[in-house]
């Protein structure tokens, strides 16, 4: 093996007599790093450590995919009852909605006046807006005045105003309750459910894209249907 000039060259300054030890020991370690580095090579690349607190920030600032992805429900949506005369068809006698039954009675005597229909059960008051912005119009029994229950389209609501109108299907004249006299009338007189007059007959898929476009999964999973 050849010797290394520089080196040999170190190696006779410490036998020199008058040479520092210190010196020289200082000399030796240089030369014998700087010889390693030129055989051996740079340290490999991407080993270092990175410390905990750089990680815990990087992670802070990155945007969940889940968020990212979250469905949300317009501010305000409204449907013109004028444009659904399907829904019409099924107020041309007044309905009763002094029956034990309630929507389930209405739901089934729509037979004969609404070729498709659905009773949408477990129901919460976005899966109500859900409705409202596809251009459905749920139907449900609430009571304007104690003890006077009706059967009405909820046609629109805004979130501006917290307020939701129902349009008489007869005269198209609108009535307005706010969204918490709303909300503590339809869970009682309603039980949570509503009506849904369509062009087509609802399948389980139709319902579960149109809900999964406007709220996540978890909060329509409870909801069934029946429909014809």
């Amino acid at each position: 093996m050849k010797r290394h000039p520089f080196f040999l060259r170190g190696v006779r300054q410490v036998r020199l007599p008058n040479s520092s030890y210190s010196t020289v020991c200082a000399c030796v370690a240089s030369l014998v790093f700087l010889f390693l580095s030129i055989n051996c090579g740079p340290p490999p690349q991407g080993q270092y450590h990175v410390p905990e607190s750089a990680i815990t920030a990087a992670e802070r600032n990155m945007t969940p995919q889940s968020k990212q992805n979250q469905s949300s429900l317009p501010e305000n949506a409204f449907v013109r009852l004028q444009e659904r005369p399907y829904v019409g068809n099924a107020f041309k006698a007044p309905p009763n909605a002094n029956t034990r039954g309630g929507l389930d009675d209405f739901y089934a005597k729509t037979r004969g006046a609404a070729q498709h229909a659905a009773i949408i059960s477990n129901c919460s008051f976005d899966v109500l807006k859900a409705f409202i912005a596809k251009g459905w119009v749920p139907i449900v029994k609430i009571e304007f005045s104690r003890g006077h229950p009706e059967i009405l389209p909820l046609t629109r609501y805004n979130d501006a105003t917290s307020e939701v109108s129902f349009q008489n299907p007869a005269s198209f004249s609108e009535r307005r309750l706010s969204y918490k006299d709303f909300e503590t009338s339809w869970t009682t007189s309603s039980r949570n459910k509503c009506v849904l007059i369509t062009p087509q007959q609802l399948s389980d898929s139709d319902l579960e894209k149109v809900l999964g476009k406007y709220l996540p999964k978890e909060a329509f999973q409870q909801v069934s249907m029946r429909s014809r």
